[in-house]
């Protein structure tokens, strides 16, 4: 009996410790991104921290679809020029954010400026 319930025990430990590596490799938990996320999904940023509208999360969900298809369309057209590319997808991202921010309240604006300065500064400046 003591066996049994050593077995038991075991086998539950196991599940535990594999559910939580399963969980912390979750791309929903990386912002939603395959690919190891590099960060927080602006949409859940902005209903999680903002506490927008889901009809304004649903705008900027719009918007941060387009800005990744040129993004996507920057990466081909650079081919090896990686520099270029980089830059190109500056000028995206920083578009994105402007129609994003033009979805929020003033104070809204404000706290999303500051989180993506956060963002930044823990990337490295941005610019790398």
């Amino acid at each position: 009996m003591k066996k049994m319930m050593r077995m038991a025990v075991m086998a539950a430990a196991m599940f535990v410790a594999v559910t939580t590596v399963a969980r912390a490799q979750d791309p929903q938990q990386m912002g939603g991104r395959r690919g190891g996320g590099r960060g927080p999904n602006v949409v859940s940023l902005l209903k999680d921290s903002l506490h927008v509208s889901d009809a304004v999360a649903a705008k900027a969900d719009s918007i941060v679809k387009a800005s990744q298809a040129e993004m996507q369309e920057a990466r081909q057209s650079a081919g090896d020029d990686r520099q270029a590319a980089m830059q190109k997808m500056g000028e995206i991202r920083q578009k994105q954010n402007e129609a994003i921010k033009a979805l929020l309240t003033d104070e809204q604006k404000a706290a999303f400026d500051k989180i993506m300065e956060g963002m930044r500064g823990r990337r490295g400046g941005g610019g790398r």
